[in-house]
């Protein structure tokens, strides 16, 4: 669960998220609008396996390429594609051509040490 400030309303919003670990960030695939929210960063409230951490999240600027290496990576750590937001058969594994395809943003959170 993610926990943040709206940036229109200025209310507390949670969202229920999967977090992913690539190459030592912890990352958010999402499309959905309130992605917005974090664009140039943004303070959150994350909720994990019970422990709460606070922290930064900012909006990426990926490139299909870089999104695509993300998905892979995510996969290849063993998130499912469902996690991932992707909706493909089950047992399928999709090229990383297809992966560069999907438009998914990324969000990075950054934890308070």
């Amino acid at each position: 669960m993610i926990e943040f400030t709206g940036r229109r309303t200025g209310r507390i919003l949670r969202v229920p998220v999967c977090l992913h670990h690539v190459g030592g960030d912890t990352l958010i695939f999402t499309e959905r609008p309130w992605r917005f929210n974090f664009t140039g960063g943004a303070p959150v409230t994350v909720t994990h396996r019970g422990l709460v951490r606070r922290g930064r999240a900012l909006l990426l600027e990926a490139t299909p390429a870089e999104g695509g290496s993300a998905f892979r990576a995510a996969l290849d750590d063993g998130a499912s594609p469902f996690e991932l937001g992707l909706k493909v058969p089950r047992g399928y594994v999709p090229s990383d051509a297809e992966l560069a395809e999907i438009a998914r943003s990324l969000i990075r959170v950054d934890y308070e040490a």
